[in-house]
């Protein structure tokens, strides 16, 4: 798009992909969107086997996994899906934290759902505090898996007939290495007004060799550190970092929130969020499963806790039962006056430290102690270890300068001692410091990334066993 009729036309890009965060209506609005969603799936195979030709309502829709939809993917047919089958694409998951699996996604789906959530994502992102400075011309960079991955497709709907403003690089990224494309960041920094990478890439592989502040008009990441580091970032970049939340089955359907970063709101035009409480937190891997307690996007409490369930408007998945648990940490964003609510992600349904069944860690949590702690770590990964008959955190961490194992350890009790009550109960009655501390040699976490497919970054809780192998190999 030409500089000068963006410039022009912006005002009208604004009122369309951030105003209608203001809608007091959205409710009503997300559920007319579910109706189309449900009169289209309807007609599709795959809407006859969940019932969505008997009902219009998708409470009487069981949840649905993987194994559901597998062998529409690996023997489709006409009919199978809501858009016609030659207007689908492979796409695959990255498997970082379980097996890889391949999806069907529909081209016209996807160029949908980027032309409703890719101006908004981009002009959230780059306000600064008065206004967005977004321009037609800015230059986007992204440290992104190709090929069949769901991201490759994604910057594709954006070039050809999806939005239209910024130049995408680096250019040729189909046949670049991932330390390539950190080695095009290095050397076009100056060029690059918005980046998206891991909060490890920017803080301990980019920065470093730059040696400068980078300013951005916005730094986007899904890392969960981007919270904990915030400062830090704000520091180097000249901005607060922009949490994303997006996945191969409910594709792009997150904001950031600008009010909370680290955190993002849902995207209602593209999906019909549903929360299934923690506790009654339901298992992954099913074919179909009635619906337990299943609240909308308007019954969230403040402070709670909750699973995903995606039904994105723009694919086929519907009621997806998603691994991810959420925590809702405002009732709106004050900055976008928005009164959506807020969320931040919490942990894989099945990624959390269980120490003696008295303190369950996530993700978040053992950054915040860890920076809390003062600790200078590039990145690590947790597990749970034993010893005898004790059950300890093993704690495998590169550092960017060197303490001792004994230094760690102690840091890290006395900051979980004083904000986790349940790891000062484990403390106190079993009379034990349940850390045990393994330095990981220098360039250990970025020879590791390197060797990955897809997303790469390193699962910091209970990575599984052959790539943990991995990261212990000098």
């Amino acid at each position: 798009m030409n500089k000068y009729i963006f410039q022009i036309l912006k005002p009208l890009i604004k009122k369309r992909a951030i105003d209608f965060l203001n809608d007091t209506k959205y409710i009503q609005k997300n559920e007319y969107y579910l109706r189309d969603k449900i009169t289209k799936l309807s007609n599709s195979n795959i809407g006859k086997k969940i019932g969505a030709e008997k009902s219009n309502n998708i409470k009487d829709f069981p949840l649905t996994g993987y194994a559901f939809y597998e062998d529409f993917f690996r023997n489709p047919n006409e009919g199978d899906f809501i858009y016609p089958l030659n207007d689908y694409v492979r796409a695959m998951t990255s498997g970082t934290m379980g097996k890889p699996k391949t999806f069907l996604l529909p081209r016209k789906g996807l160029k949908s759902n980027i032309n409703l959530t890719g101006p908004s994502l981009f002009l959230i992102g780059t306000y600064d505090g008065n206004k967005s400075t977004l321009e037609a011309d800015d230059v986007i960079y992204t440290n992104t898996p190709e090929g069949s991955y769901f991201t490759a497709h994604v910057k594709a709907a954006h070039g050809k007939g999806g939005t239209s403003f910024g130049k995408v690089v680096p250019p040729n990224a189909n046949s670049m290495t991932f330390q390539q494309k950190v080695d095009y960041f290095i050397d076009h920094h100056s060029e690059i007004d918005i980046a998206y990478m891991t909060v490890t890439t920017l803080l301990e592989e980019v920065y470093p060799e730059i040696g400068t502040e980078i300013p951005l008009k916005a730094f986007f990441t899904q890392d969960l550190s981007a919270g904990p580091l915030k400062e830090r970032i704000k520091k180097i970049t000249g901005g607060y970092p922009r949490t994303v939340f997006g996945s191969t089955e409910s594709m792009m359907s997150n904001l950031p929130s600008l009010e909370h970063p680290g955190g993002f709101l849902f995207d209602w035009r593209v999906i019909y969020p549903e929360f299934i409480p923690e506790k009654e937190r339901v298992e992954v891997n099913i074919v179909t499963q009635e619906a337990p307690e299943i609240l909308t996007l308007d019954e969230v409490e403040v402070g709670k806790c909750y699973q995903f369930i995606a039904t994105p408007f723009y694919n086929d998945m519907t009621r997806y039962v998603m691994p991810d648990i959420f925590e809702c940490i405002d009732s709106g964003d004050d900055l976008l006056n928005s009164e959506t609510p807020v969320f931040k992600y919490h942990s894989r349904a099945d990624q959390l430290l269980v120490l003696h069944n008295f303190t369950r860690i996530n993700e978040e949590e053992i950054i915040d102690a860890m920076v809390l702690a003062d600790i200078p770590f590039v990145d690590f990964t947790i597990r749970k270890e034993m010893d005898g008959s004790r059950e300890y955190m093993g704690l495998y961490v590169e550092l960017s300068s060197d303490i001792s194992e004994s230094e760690i350890t102690e840091r890290l009790n006395s900051v979980l001692m004083e904000n986790d009550k349940d790891w000062r109960d484990l403390v106190n009655f079993l009379k034990f410091v349940p850390i045990k501390v393994n330095k990981l040699a220098k360039g250990s976490v970025n020879r590791y990334l390197q060797n990955k497919d897809g997303v790469p970054r390193l699962a910091r809780i209970d990575l599984r066993e052959e790539l943990f192998n991995e990261l212990l190999k000098v």
